[in-house]
């Protein structure tokens, strides 16, 4: 089954929330089904007739979890309101850095899952992102630069800060304006 699909079924939606939760702090190694079959309180035949297997899940995990990214990129408006919204929407969905998700990549297997992975994150994330700061090269937001590098840049200071922003003593929208202030005009004395 698709995503879309399975969000009509309020198990599998279930499994996909608390897997999300698992796969996050344990990995796609470290995640069991057994655990998440404990937390979901269902059978495995149950989540093997949604999901197939675990590098499936892991996919449709992923897919859930990223689905509408791109929207809040895309939104019209200012470059600095625009990075705020994604970065406030990183900032509450991950709780670990997003790189381990991508780093768990090497444990699958099945080579049209990885490219179903790489296409999620390009399509939801990456990519709407490179767009974003070729616009705000294009309106002179962003001096001329190459976006897929600004892009990097972006996202590797938000990883950063994924689940500290308590740390700071700040909700995520207050972190998230402070570093796109970071990133947009970096730290100098003003």
């Amino acid at each position: 089954m698709d995503t879309e699909s399975l969000l009509d079924h309020e198990k599998a939606e279930h499994i996909l929330r608390e897997g999300w939760q698992l796969f996050q702090h344990k990995g796609f190694r470290g995640a069991s089904i057994d655990e998440l079959c404990l937390r979901c309180r269902l059978t495995k035949p149950t989540l093997y007739y949604y999901f197939g297997d675990k590098e499936n899940l892991f996919v449709q995990v992923i897919q859930y979890r990223l689905n509408g990214f791109h929207e809040v990129i895309d939104q019209p408006g200012p470059l600095a309101e625009r990075l705020q919204n994604i970065a406030t929407k990183i900032l509450e969905y991950f709780q670990v850095e997003y790189n381990a998700l991508l780093r768990d990549r090497t444990h699958i297997k099945n080579p049209e899952n990885l490219q179903r992975i790489r296409a999620i994150f390009q399509g939801e994330l990456i990519g709407p992102l490179v767009r974003c700061m070729q616009s705000g090269i294009d309106h002179g937001e962003l001096g001329a630069d190459n976006p897929g590098i600004l892009t990097l840049v972006f996202m590797g200071i938000i990883n950063n800060f994924i689940g500290r922003a308590g740390n700071f003593k700040m909700d995520n929208p207050t972190l998230a304006k402070h570093l796109v202030e970071y990133f947009l005009n970096g730290v100098k004395k003003r």
